[in-house]
């Protein structure tokens, strides 16, 4: 059975989720400038907000598979071979592609339904 979420709780787990990937991308940045991985110490928290992000605009927001596939496919490219993660640009691509969609397409329902009343 699919649990159905509110627009509000979509939008909180979609903020929390791109949280997780700017602290990731933060802590790349203090461990070192010139590393284009993101540090071991990340990865299963990236890999998490990555698979959390595709779960959630795939299965919870209508229209929006092709943003999950769009997360999917750039989180698979950004992979770094030699640091066995994804890359710094691959999660700053992946955190600027939620926000945008979250900041766009989820905030309208919110404001059709306050227009209706």
């Amino acid at each position: 059975m699919r649990i159905a979420l509110t627009p509000d709780q979509i939008r909180m787990l979609a903020s929390r989720a791109e949280r997780q990937l700017e602290q990731a991308m933060a802590a790349s940045m203090r461990e070192s400038l010139d590393n284009p991985a993101i540090p071991r110490a990340c990865h299963s928290s990236v890999h998490d907000a990555v698979v959390s992000l595709v779960k959630l605009y795939r299965d919870h927001v209508p229209g929006k598979a092709d943003i999950a596939t769009q997360i999917a496919r750039e989180y698979a490219r950004g992979a770094d071979p030699l640091a066995g993660g994804p890359s710094v640009a691959s999660v700053r691509s992946i955190h600027a592609l939620s926000k945008r969609v979250r900041i766009s397409a989820l905030s309208q329902p919110a404001a059709d339904g306050e227009s209706a009343a």
